[in-house]
């Protein structure tokens, strides 16, 4: 007789091999006749009304809150309920560049994705749903199969084991190049993040016949995150203007259009309220306008932090209940709602219809993801070891890896290089791709625990150009005043034809925790590349890092300028195909690389975006200074042509392949206010310089033109309440291709 899956799963729950998929409930015969929440038949809010009205105060805490019995509390792994036949649960399994897990053998490690600054860089929407859809893949695998965390044999402790709510994408804005964890954000740009998370988020979301989503998405850090120093206690002053233009709306279009299941609040404070006891953004704003069932969880030890500055909470059950109240859910890495909730409830600090509502909406993203649920009912149950890391998954990330990179210079058209030319590739960043990792980018990359996975720029680099024509020496490390190894680089540059120098920073300089104090290169990196330009070499600058860097020095000099960011895994493969012409997938700037100065004119603690007082303002919407590199801008191996013409309420784009090589290109649509609309505003509100509304990418082969059409834009601009709102007058719309100034202007006259 042939078992049905879920029934497959009844009859293994003791078999060493394989049971229902982790934490899976309502598999006991006893539970899953009996009870009504195991029922698929009733509604998900009745079946939630139904667990819920089976437990205690005391119980609901439990299910809902981390317990230390399970170990690492930012693990934060939930109670069980035996006699409901229901088991833990542990919520946090990050998926910003993979899903945090361990290699199952060798070739069978999460498909890592390039940094999602990289990621931001491809301006291909089509890019970043499929990288969602390859974490939903992968994360019901592992889930399926009972995978884990940890490397230890014995797979121990149970927090480890991976559920279905991932925690990512990490969509704050690249507000700061110091900020110590620029490596883990798509780029500057209020749109673009808000629209990488959308479809980042539909992709991990994806639903089968029966609603199953395959995973859980949770967006991170809501909001305005981008200070490590004094995280927890700090406190920033934002106007509604600020907030609304420029900190929100990437949630807003991840949440309403992404339909994001929930968040995690950040560490900071908000005009004295901590964003994981703030009642306006929690309650008033994620749920009154965009979800109203999102779920919220806190960054880890972010309740206990209450405790302490700003808002100094007298006790732990006050801190508890500030965040209950406020509107988060789940208190992630400390035990203060799991030990005082349920007394701050029983004093009357927190109403229980308040804690209920909270439970229900834990409860509801689990209920929707099917835990409760036959399992031969989810179709991506049949998900298994083989759709890890598989073909596709690899050539999806492949193919992203192609678009995350950014042709800055190319003079003389050194590039595309000549394979058989002699190369030298030198610096810190040419041989070790330990370095190439951003932050959160795997609890395991390469079976083992090492990086023998994967491959270096200067390998890669060979792998084309042939290993007799390719020589390579690092010169000197990240971040260290040696010069020892100078010479021997040099040695080597001065034999080759073309020399590619690479440079960076890596996790070693901006982490978590930390911010960078300086933005130019560490330690002798600088020098070392000034002494390898004197050779008068052809030289290919490339470099490598998450927060941007700020390369004054070596401006002069180099044939051709690459951003690279964190390519991880396949990058360097991807950045070597495009070095040598195999393919021609550029992408553009996500961010803007400032001079070096800009740290001494903005301070890392100023919230404004707007140029005020002493300081020039920050991000390409208001730096009102030349940067190095703008935002947007960036080159292809082929040429390209451009014209845009107004239809109605649409304008089009026509991109033409003028060159010898098939090509990608990126359309930007920027928004313009005109001086008499500025004139109109006068000092009620910062005015942006030019605002993204919309980009497009498209591939367009040697010879051939691709057409886009744009909506026109409502053309409503945040004022100083916040509001959305349009001003009579002249507005422009310009369309770039982020090459010096070929730009296309259309003007339209608004007159209300």
């Amino acid at each position: 007789m042939k078992l049905s899956t879920s029934a497959l799963a009844l009859a293994l729950l003791g078999s060493s091999s394989w049971a229902a998929p982790n934490f899976h409930a309502c598999v006991e015969p006893d539970s899953a006749n009996t009870f009504g929440f195991c029922d698929p038949s009733l509604s998900i809010d009745e079946r939630v009304a139904d667990l819920r009205n089976r437990l205690s105060l005391e119980e609901k805490v439990y299910m809902t809150q981390p317990q230390e019995k399970f170990g690492n509390m930012c693990g934060t792994t939930t109670g069980e309920m035996d006699r409901l036949g229901i088991p833990q649960y542990t919520w946090l399994i990050e998926t910003n560049t993979n899903v945090a897990s361990s290699c199952m053998e060798d070739g069978r490690c999460a498909t890592t994705f390039v940094g999602p600054e990289g990621m931001g860089a491809s301006f291909n929407k089509t890019s970043w749903f499929m990288k969602g859809s390859v974490f939903g893949n992968e994360m019901r695998a592992y889930n399926n199969i009972n995978w884990h965390r940890s490397t230890n044999s014995d797979h121990d402790p149970p927090y480890d084991y991976i559920g279905v709510t991932g925690f990512g994408p990490n969509i704050n804005l690249a507000r700061d190049p110091r900020f110590g964890r620029n490596s883990e954000l798509p780029g500057e740009d209020p749109l673009l993040s808000g629209t990488y998370g959308s479809q980042m988020t539909q992709g991990m979301q994806e639903e089968d016949a029966n609603g199953h989503p395959k995973m859980i998405s949770y967006l991170k850090h809501l909001t305005a995150y981008s200070t490590e120093t004094n995280r927890g206690h700090d406190n920033y002053i934002i106007s509604d203007h600020d907030l609304w233009e420029s900190y929100l709306p990437a949630f807003e279009k991840a949440f309403v259009e992404g339909g994001s299941s929930g968040a995690m609040c950040s560490y900071n404070a908000i005009n004295g309220a901590p964003s994981c006891a703030n009642e306006y953004i929690l309650t008033d704003v994620v749920r009154g306008m965009w979800s109203p069932d999102a779920h919220v969880t806190s960054d880890c030890g972010a309740i206990s932090n209450l405790m302490g500055d700003p808002v100094n909470a007298p006790s732990a059950e006050a801190a508890a209940s500030m965040a209950m109240n406020a509107g988060t859910d789940i208190d992630m890495g400390s035990a203060t709602m799991t030990d005082h909730l349920a007394n701050a409830t029983n004093i009357g600090m927190v109403d229980e219809a308040t804690l209920d509502a909270s439970f229900d909406r834990s409860m509801k993203v689990l209920f929707r993801a099917g835990r409760f649920d036959p399992v031969d009912s989810i179709e991506w149950s049949t998900f298994g070891k083989e759709t890890v890391n598989s073909t596709e998954h690899q050539q999806i990330s492949y193919e992203a890896a192609l678009q995350s990179m950014v042709l800055l210079r190319n003079d003389d058209n050194v590039l595309p290089l000549k394979s058989g030319v002699s190369v030298a590739v030198v610096g810190p960043m040419a041989n070790d791709p330990s370095r190439y990792l951003s932050s959160y980018a795997a609890d395991e990359i390469c079976f083992g625990g090492d990086h023998h996975c994967m491959t270096s720029l200067a390998d890669a680099i060979a792998v084309n150009n042939g290993a007799d024509k390719t020589a390579s020496a690092d010169g000197c490390d990240v971040d260290s005043d040696d010069e020892s190894g100078f010479d021997e680089a040099l040695d080597i540059a001065k034999d080759a034809d073309v020399v590619v120098l690479a440079l960076g920073i890596d996790n070693s300089v901006e982490y978590e925790g930390v911010d960078r104090t300086d933005t130019s290169l560490p330690g002798v990196q600088s020098k070392f590349g000034q002494a390898v330009l004197a050779l008068g070499k052809p030289v290919i600058l490339t470099l490598f890092n998450g927060g941007a860097l700020a390369i004054d020095e070596l401006m002069e000099g180099p044939s051709a300028i690459i951003e690279g960011f964190n390519p991880a895994v396949l990058g360097p493969k991807a950045l070597s195909d495009q070095m040598f012409g195999l393919e021609n997938r550029w992408g553009k700037l996500p961010i803007t690389m400032y001079p070096h100065d800009f740290i001494e004119k903005v301070e890392l603690t100023d919230y404004q975006l707007a140029a005020h007082d002493d300081s020039v303002g920050r991000t390409y919407r208001y730096y009102i200074e030349e940067p190095l590199f703008k935002f947007g801008h960036g080159l292809s191996l082929t040429k390209f042509e451009m014209s845009c013409s107004a239809d109605g309420d649409a304008v089009e784009c026509e991109v033409e392949n003028v060159g010898s090589m098939d090509g990608d290109e990126v359309v930007q649509m920027y928004h313009v206010v005109g001086d008499d609309v500025k004139a109109e505003i006068g000092d009620a509100h910062p005015v942006f310089l030019r605002a993204l509304v919309g980009f497009e990418r498209v591939r367009v082969g040697a010879g051939e033109t691709q057409k886009i059409k744009f909506d026109v834009p409502d053309f409503k601009i945040v004022n100083e309440d916040g509001d959305k709102v349009l001003y009579s007058g002249t507005h422009s719309l310009i369309f770039s291709r982020g090459v010096g100034d070929d730009e296309e202007e259309v003007e339209i006259d608004f007159q209300i």
